[in-house]
This record gives structure tokens, C-alpha cells and sequence, in this order.
């Protein structure tokens, strides 16, 4: 099975927000990130990369649907 990056996301936040919307759909994903979800002081630091949400290649055209619809601009 192979993953397929849909979206990049600004942080880590907005790809998890991304991940429980596809997870009601039954959407299975995982994030990527270079942060690897730290903290600090100022809550959670992202890179300059942002989030990577990648899903598998029979669910691509579905997620992007519903990305697209939520989180369009971002």
C-alpha cells in the first residue's frame, strides 16, 4: 500500500484537525512533520515545513474532497 502526501498543513495543529476529519470518514493517515509533535514554552513548534498528511492511494481522491471543502487556502 502505498502513502500519497495530500496536503501540507502550516503546523502540526491544523494536520490534526485534518487526520480526526478523515478518521470520521473512516480515512486511515498519518502526519509528518519535522517537529515530531514537541512542545515548549510557547506550545507546539512547527518547522518551516509545516505537516505532511499522507493517506493511501485507494483514499486520495476522497480526502482531497474533503480537504479541499474544510481547509481550502491553507
Amino acid at each position: 500500500m502505498a502513502l500519497i502526501k495530500i496536503k501540507n498543513f502550516p503546523d502540526r495543529i491544523f494536520a490534526e484537525r485534518a487526520q480526526q476529519t478523515l478518521e470520521h470518514e473512516a480515512i486511515p493517515s498519518i502526519i509528518q512533520s519535522p517537529d515530531a509533535g514537541f512542545t515548549g514554552a510557547g506550545g507546539i513548534w512547527a518547522g518551516p515545513q509545516g505537516a505532511d498528511l499522507y493517506v493511501e492511494e485507494e483514499y486520495v481522491a476522497q480526502a482531497k474532497e474533503i480537504l479541499e471543502s474544510l481547509f481550502d487556502g491553507i
